[in-house]
């Protein structure tokens, strides 16, 4: 395998200042696919194209704007493959109806070329492009695997839908990533073990639990990144991140009064953290956000992926009276059962590692069939404060349980607020607050 393919090149040349922007709401999913594959192959080295969007993505390309970044407004994708041809080696051919889209996304990185359906191919020839690899039947990411897998980065997977023809697409190609779809809970283990022992799986699976047991049991975790667009271009496109806002000490506690915290969880998500989370008026953007302290659950990857993101929401979050703190989500460098991974001591390690970065002190654990203990490797480390413990499922399993260690807590959640659950509405929860 390839080493070190989770990061991008380097180079030493000054960062580049234009950007080649491109909407390709009106394209047809082959173009769409033609065109993030383009766009992780161009952006290896540096950040040249970007894919418009909505939400955070549109904050931050008017962000790079406002910095002087020249925008260059691309209009079809046909002339984004003829403003970057010399960088394009040939095509990955590939076909609807089974998984071959995920074996030419994965080859594009290694073989430097673009993925080409088969109702486009005439045209990919036309603008010169010649037939590297035809993989339009290769159904069986096994078989896909076991041919090219000497090709595949070390240190990086991807599981990602077929149907999602075009997200997270630029980032896997970017890092010469191995990418497939719907497979055994054996095979998935297999190449989180092979290809990402210690490390992070981006993408989605089918079924939540399963696919967080499958890849922790491998040694791996999840980043959720299944609708991730742009990157491969974020991940070059570095600044300085302030520190978040610190919580405020408690004031001495009233007698009869209860002191209530709360948090915000899926901050593992990073596509929601990456597109809707900051213009959402339920969540970020909510009108009530500020008029009193609350906890939010954030990635730690965003330092290395993203992070612009990661500065957007840190200088956005309330530091007033009221402060928006922030702490780590599930399960700490990405998403992983404490309970399957068979080296604990090293994902706290890694863990650590990344709040450091991230100047974050609190972890939340999400676990399946395990328990609190399991914790205690991460509480070890001098910069981790502190977790707090969630079930799989329902999150609040444990109803307010605390566990020592090294003089730090782990505390399970209490009460959930969830839309449509029994004894979790705001009302609910109100009231068996009261009696405590």
């Amino acid at each position: 395998m390839v080493d070190a393919g989770d990061k991008p090149a380097q180079n030493d040349k000054a960062p580049n200042q234009k950007l080649s922007v491109i909407d390709i709401r009106r394209a047809s999913d082959a173009e769409r696919t033609l065109a993030a594959t383009l766009q992780g192959l161009v952006n290896k080295t540096e950040a040249r194209v970007w894919i418009k969007g909505g939400g955070m993505q549109k904050i931050l390309l008017n962000e790079l704007e406002t910095e002087g970044y020249e925008l260059e407004q691309i209009a079809t994708v046909w002339e984004l493959v003829a403003s970057f041809r010399a960088k394009i080696k040939g095509c990955i051919v590939y076909d609807s109806g089974n998984r071959s889209i995920n074996a030419a996304t994965a080859l594009c990185g290694p073989f430097e070329g673009v993925a080409i359906h088969k109702s486009i191919l005439k045209r990919a020839k036309k603008e010169g492009l010649k037939v590297l690899h035809d993989v339009s039947d290769h159904d069986d990411p096994v078989e896909t695997y076991e041919t090219f897998k000497d090709q595949f980065a070390k240190g990086i997977l991807a599981e990602q839908a077929p149907k999602k023809v075009w997200h997270l697409r630029d980032f896997i190609v970017q890092r010469n990533a191995f990418v497939f779809w719907d497979v055994s809970a054996n095979v998935r283990t297999r190449f989180a073990r092979e290809c990402a022992a210690e490390e992070l799986i981006y993408g989605w699976g089918k079924d939540e639990r399963n696919w967080v047991r499958d890849i922790s049991k491998g040694g791996a975790a999840g980043i959720p990144a299944d609708w991730s667009t742009n990157l491969s271009a974020l991940s070059h496109l570095k600044v300085e991140v302030p520190a978040p806002p610190e919580a405020k000490p408690l004031t001495k506690v009233k007698e009869g009064e209860r002191i209530v915290a709360f948090v915000m969880s899926d901050g593992d998500n990073l596509q929601w953290l990456g597109n809707s989370f900051a213009t959402s008026t339920k969540h970020w953007r909510s009108r009530h956000r500020g008029t009193f302290t609350m906890s939010w659950e954030m990635a730690p990857v965003l330092s290395e992926v993203a992070p612009r993101i990661q500065r957007q929401i840190y200088r956005s979050a309330s530091s007033g009276q009221y402060v928006d703190e922030l702490i780590v989500g599930p399960s700490g460098v990405g998403y992983a059962f404490h309970n399957y991974l068979p080296n604990r001591k090293a994902f706290a390690k890694k863990t650590a590692q990344a709040m450091k970065v991230s100047n974050l002190s609190v972890v939340t654990l999400l676990n399946s069939g395990g328990n609190m203990t399991q914790a205690r490797e991460l509480l070890e480390h001098p910069s981790v404060l502190g977790a707090v413990y969630k079930d799989y499922a329902p999150y609040h399993k444990r109803r307010g349980a605390l566990d020592w260690h090294n003089g730090k807590p782990c505390l399970s959640y209490r009460y959930l607020l969830w839309e449509g659950m029994k004894g979790a509405s705001p009302k609910e929860v109100a009231a068996a607050i009261k009696k405590l």
